[in-house]
């Protein structure tokens, strides 16, 4: 009997050695030329009336400020190239500074590019201007009267230095300014035509300040003059029973903890009340603004008036859910309100019969869920494929067909799976930009995805849904176009029978001895089309070979359980959490991922976990995920065997 240890190792690969390149290509290659806006220097300040451009706006809109420095900037009428003078330098730079990308969100990243392109290429960040261009940002910051472009200047040089800490309060002060003329009416927000400090945009302002003064020192006059802004607009929020702006500064003011968070909550209790008597709240701001009151009432130790808060989001939920069964007749919608609702009233005392009624009234809505859902289909020419397999193995023996069917199930490497669902979002960012929750047959959500930003490569949700999708494809046209054909063509030329199969399998180390029959069998059910016995045969298996194939590396596959003092073999979940390397140096990472993304996540066909519990139907095996499936499995059994196969062909011969 032939053993070996199961080796399925990729290829190294190569590249050119960096020292073939000769010395005097290295000498073309000087380093590119810095933009011109950074090549300003502080001695170019005094030189430019750099506010010239800025004097008549009035509109607090960062984009209109670049726009006005791009257009002093002057360029060599023969060359096109910038004029290399203060001005055209200065202006430069302001107009590079003020066109970033304002997210006072992100707190360690408050400013970021305008435009970021699929090659790599983007628009100006902070990091630019590390250097000599701060000490210029500086001056400019110094010496600009308008708190706009002030609060851009000094926040910049405030992030990249923060030992400038008098430019970090000129920055929480210039902010300050801001969102005050804009009450006065002395500037306004963009797209706003009168001035209103109660905005979106004022509250940015004020957050980014606060950010800023939890560093540069929280009792600083500056800083508490954003604060005690902070809480004054709260109030007239409140006062003017504006929903959204409740939600916006008093959301505020609870991540900095600058009022008593008992007062908000109540601030908010009260203006929800007053908005329902007059029947003019918005159902989803009348939830935020539930959940915000929870909120602070938690973090004021008043649980109680926090649940009440919790159960009034829960009834705004339901209503939401009602409604949008009866007028938008969407049972999908209705559904996704109702979970929310459910979720919402989790961890509440006494409430534990209201969420078992609204769990029986959501399986009713759920059971509705499939007369909306629609398939979409589109058709693969595999014709020419499926001709060029055939006519490949045809004049092979049994053996030679068995090997090359093994290899039509190669496993596609993880990195470059990711790189192609990153280079697919940043194409077309709108697949990414929302999430999914993912139906089952009778309408459940078993899975979410979340969404991205545009171009959001780094979202791992996005990008494993990405990989899903197009993994489905590739296993649909390998699966119809490769794997079906092999299977088909070898059994009209040969007779197979669980004797054919056993004399290859009892050779392979994926294989344990004492399942070789069955081994066999599954895969005689396969070959002859009858892939239900061969899926529910094949996928339970799966788990007990790879701790075969690792405890014949000499990797302890057991947990001990020192309670009982017992031990048990670990699941297939639990080699992939706790000895995933020890995997990937066995069977390389592209094996791994390729199991992993068929049998054991979601998104993607979940195969092992839908079997085990009895969740397949009955046209599932005879999908796409459960042919390609087998066929994994096919290939780790047969791939270690084929060093062997001249000693094996003898048998195969006569078959």
């Amino acid at each position: 009997m032939l053993s070996s240890p199961l080796e399925l190792k990729a290829p190294i690969m190569t590249t050119p050695d960096s020292s073939d390149v000769s010395a005097s290509e290295k000498d073309k290659d000087k380093g590119p030329v810095p933009p011109a806006w950074v090549s300003a220097t502080p001695d170019d300040v005094p030189k430019v009336d750099f506010e010239a451009p800025i004097k008549a706006v009035s509109t607090i809109d960062s984009h209109a400020l670049s726009e006005r420095f791009r257009g002093e900037v002057r360029s060599d009428a023969k060359t096109g190239e910038t004029e290399d003078s203060p001005a055209a330098r200065v202006f430069s730079m302001l107009a590079a500074v003020t066109g970033m990308h304002f997210t006072p969100a992100q707190r360690n990243e408050p400013f970021g590019a305008m435009v970021v392109l699929p090659d790599g290429r983007r628009s100006p960040i902070p990091e630019d201007f590390r250097g000599v261009p701060v000490e210029t940002l500086a001056h400019l910051a110094e010496r600009a009267t308008s708190p706009v472009l002030r609060a851009r200047l000094a926040d910049v040089c405030w992030l990249l230095d923060r030992k400038r800490g008098k430019l970090g309060t000129l920055a929480i002060s210039s902010y300050v300014e801001i969102v005050r003329k804009v009450h006065r009416g002395e500037l306004m927000f963009p797209f706003e035509r009168k001035g209103d400090a109660l905005q979106y945009e004022a509250r940015d302002h004020l957050r980014r300040a606060l950010q800023i003064g939890r560093t540069v020192g929280w009792d600083k006059p500056e800083v508490v003059a954003a604060r005690n802004l902070v809480i004054e607009l709260r109030g007239r929020a409140n006062d003017r029973r504006a929903a959204a702006a409740i939600q916006w500064f008093s959301g505020l003011d609870l991540d900095f903890g600058l009022s008593d968070a008992a007062e908000v909550g109540a601030g908010i209790d009260e203006a929800l009340n007053a908005l329902r008597a007059d029947a003019d709240l918005d159902p989803d701001g009348a939830v935020e603004l539930w959940r915000l009151a929870a909120r602070a009432y938690h973090a004021a130790k008043k649980d109680d008036l926090a649940h009440c808060c919790q159960v009034e989001a829960a009834e705004c939920l339901v209503a939401q859910s009602e409604t949008a069964l009866v007028k938008q007749n969407s049972a999908m919608l209705a559904s996704h309100h109702l979970i929310a609702a459910i979720a919402q009233l989790h961890g509440i005392p006494r409430k534990k019969d209201r969420r078992t009624e609204l769990r029986h009234r959501l399986v009713d809505i759920q059971s509705r869920i499939p007369e909306e859902m629609s398939i979409f289909s589109q058709e693969m020419d595999l014709r020419e494929i499926a001709g060029q397999v055939e006519k490949g193995i045809e004049q092979l023996g049994l053996l030679d067909k068995l090997l090359v069917f093994a290899e039509l199930a190669r496993s596609p490497e993880p990195d470059a799976l990711v790189q192609d669902a990153i280079r697919s979002i940043q194409k077309y960012p709108l697949a990414s930009l929302f999430g999914a929750s993912h139906h089952d047959s009778e309408g459940k959500v078993i899975h979410r995805t979340e969404g991205g930003a545009f171009g959001d490569s780094g979202n791992d949700a996005a990008v494993r849904q990405q990989i899903a999708q197009a993994e489905s494809i590739r296993r649909n046209y390998v699966a119809f176009g490769k794997i079906d054909v092999a299977r088909r063509t070898i059994n009209e030329h040969h007779y197979l029978s669980d004797e054919v199969f056993s004399s290859l399998l009892q050779h392979s180390p994926f294989v344990p001895h004492d399942l070789v029959a069955t081994f066999a069998r599954g895969f005689l059910r396969f070959f002859r089309g009858d892939f239900v016995s061969a899926t529910y045969i094949l996928t339970p298996l799966l788990e007990n070979s790879l701790r075969q194939v690792l405890k014949a590396h000499g990797h302890d596959v057991s947990i001990f359980d020192d309670a009982t003092q017992t031990q048990q073999d670990r699941t297939i979940s639990s080699l992939y959490e706790q000895m995933r390397s020890e995997l990937e140096e066995i069977f390389t990472p592209a094996i791994i991922a390729d199991i992993e993304n068929v049998f054991l996540t979601r998104p993607g066909p979940y195969l092992r976990h839908s079997l085990a519990h009895g969740l397949l139907h009955d046209g599932d095996p005879y999908s796409a995920d459960s042919i390609y499936g087998c066929a994994i499995i096919m290939r780790l059994c047969v791939v270690p065997l084929f060093a062997y196969r001249d000693q094996l062909k003898a048998s195969f011969d006569s078959a």
